[in-house]
């Protein structure tokens, strides 16, 4: 155009595929390496499919899409066991295979506060994401004497706050704020800034 290319020319990394054989099953392509974007033909053998039942896989950026493996008819969309996550579990019984479409639910235990989804589905054979269960911080008398601080109420010699929790410092009789950090602060994942008093 009068203001040059339309659009302008780039260049893009191309990433290859190499093409060894189908697991259970062939393909009339005599190639061995494809860029990407390109496609092949694929037969599987009686009883097996590709993942959605297609007939092709196609060369990707992180490789060939789906992968060049034909999985029997019955477990086609099918998941296994929902992926564990740390200090929390499912609400149901686990199964060793889950339909298409299949839900789950998850629960941490007591004092660890789930970030995500607590429910996860099964699609394609793979689980969505899972959430996770942050860590609830400690707050000790220890703690405390070594930042001269003390809870506001009265009363409590340790603590365990789950995340997402704001507790509440105050100076410790005879002693002054130290530090720009404030006495309102809160939990996350088991990490809590503490203020410093000094005398």
């Amino acid at each position: 155009t009068e203001s040059g290319w339309s659009p302008p020319p780039k260049c893009v990394r191309v990433r290859g595929c190499v093409f060894n054989y189908v697991e259970n099953g062939i393909s009339p392509s005599s190639s061995r390496k494809y860029v990407q974007d390109q496609s092949i033909k694929v037969q599987c053998y009686p009883g097996y499919s590709l993942p959605n039942k297609e007939n092709t896989i196609v060369c990707t950026e992180s490789g060939w899409s789906p992968p060049p493996k034909c999985i029997p008819v019955n477990s086609v969309g099918k998941c296994g066991s929902p992926p564990p996550i740390d200090n929390g579990d499912i609400t149901s019984f686990p199964l060793p295979e889950y339909a298409q479409h299949s839900l789950v639910e998850y629960q941490c235990q007591s004092l660890y506060q789930l970030q995500g989804n607590k429910k996860i589905t099964c699609r394609n054979g793979e689980w969505s994401e899972p959430p996770k269960c942050l860590n609830p911080c400690v707050i000790s008398e220890e703690i405390m004497e070594r930042h001269n601080i003390m809870f506001k109420s009265i009363g409590k010699q340790k603590l365990y706050v789950p995340s997402g929790t704001m507790v509440e410092f105050k100076c410790k009789h005879g002693y002054v704020q130290a530090t720009s950090k404030p006495f309102h602060t809160t939990c996350y994942d088991g990490k809590l800034e503490f203020p410093t008093c000094r005398s």
